[in-house]
């Protein structure tokens, strides 16, 4: 599961304002990339810090930022994996309003920031479907087309001497149902299997 766009949000603790920035990234070029895209556009921060979490290779990282160990990265990355998230880079903006916050406080403020974000976040995950081709004569488009649009996601139709549908799906009782409709006159071919991205 990862985000399912790039996302913001700000909030003050003890006078301090934290600004806190993440992005669905597939490599660790496109993480470092959001990192230095983000301290370039908060060049007067006090501090910067960052978590990211990589699916394949399995990549964690994080870094303080000049904030006292532990205090930052290793929050923001924890933040992360609660959220049952890969894919995903965190950047937490912090300017100092005066007021210290403690190790404890740091934590718990760059911790929670990053938790509160990701929970509200739009999300997505790819899931396996069937692409679907159909073959039928017009004479049942009113009762193949209709259900056909009302369920499941259409890649293509094409019009000649009978209607062809190619669809995609994740229900396994896809076959049946259509030979159901059609009173076993009409067969649907699986074409292929493939990744779609899909909201949670």
């Amino acid at each position: 599961m990862r985000l399912k766009r790039t996302v913001r949000s700000e909030t003050v603790i003890n006078k301090s304002r934290f600004i806190t920035c993440a992005r669905p990234v597939h490599t660790e070029e496109e993480a470092r990339a959001f990192i230095a895209e983000i301290r370039k556009e908060f060049p007067d921060s006090t501090h910067v810090c960052t978590a990211y979490v990589l699916s394949g290779r399995d990549i964690q990282r994080s870094s303080d930022n000049g904030e006292p160990a532990g205090t930052a990265g290793i929050p923001i990355l924890e933040a992360i994996r609660h959220a049952g998230l890969t894919d995903t880079c965190v950047a937490v903006v912090r300017y100092f309003g005066g007021i210290k916050l403690g190790t404890g406080g740091l934590a718990r403020a760059y911790g929670g920031c990053t938790q509160s974000l990701l929970n509200e976040s739009p999300k997505v995950e790819d899931k396996e479907v069937t692409v679907y081709s159909v073959t039928y004569p017009y004479s049942l488009s009113g009762v193949l087309e209709g259900w056909i649009r009302r369920e499941y996601e259409v890649v293509d139709f094409f019009y000649e001497d009978n209607v062809t549908c190619l669809f995609a799906s994740d229900d396994a009782s896809v076959p049946l149902q259509i030979q159901n409709l059609s009173k076993g006159s009409v067969t649907a071919e699986e074409v292929r299997r493939e990744l779609r991205e899909t909201d949670v």
